[in-house]
């Protein structure tokens, strides 16, 4: 479709109304989409281990270690993608999210929230799945992007 419009834009004096502003150069960058849905995990994540009991959270009829697994593993995929080679950076990042977890599982003590072990293994579990997800099937996640129109390969 954009391919469609951009032949328009360059054929037609009236270009100015055609909707290929530059959005497609900012809105579909990998780059620019992983990181903000790395704030927008982070953020959530920040907010649910942090908010107190008293606050009206739903009490949803689960095992906990499970939401903070995926919690986990979904920002490590997220942090993984962000970078293009499996470098000492990518390992910085893991160990960064690490150490959140254990910041967080510290400041829930504050908060009227229980500070549990179990909770920073699944978290560390977490971390260490999604990194490993995202190191055997980097191909085809980005290949499945690539078929969404949500990347393209000749970004850079």
């Amino acid at each position: 479709m954009f391919q469609q419009l951009k032949k328009v834009k360059q054929t037609t004096k009236w270009h100015w109304f055609i909707p290929t502003v530059n959005i497609r150069n900012f809105m579909f960058k990998a780059k620019n989409i992983l990181l903000v849905s790395v704030v927008i995990v982070f953020s959530v994540i920040t907010i649910l281990s942090l908010i107190p009991p008293k606050m009206g959270m739903p009490r949803i009829p689960t095992n906990d270690k499970v939401g903070h697994f995926l919690a986990y593993a979904t920002l490590s995929v997220n942090v993984c993608l962000l970078f293009d080679s499996w470098k000492k950076e990518v390992y910085i990042a893991l160990l960064s999210i690490v150490l959140y977890g254990v910041l967080i599982e510290f400041l829930q003590g504050f908060v009227d929230r229980e500070t549990s072990f179990y909770d920073f293994l699944a978290n560390t579990i977490g971390v260490a799945v999604g990194a490993s997800i995202v190191r055997l099937f980097r191909r085809p996640i980005t290949q499945f992007l690539v078929k969404i129109n949500v990347i393209s390969l000749h970004e850079k």
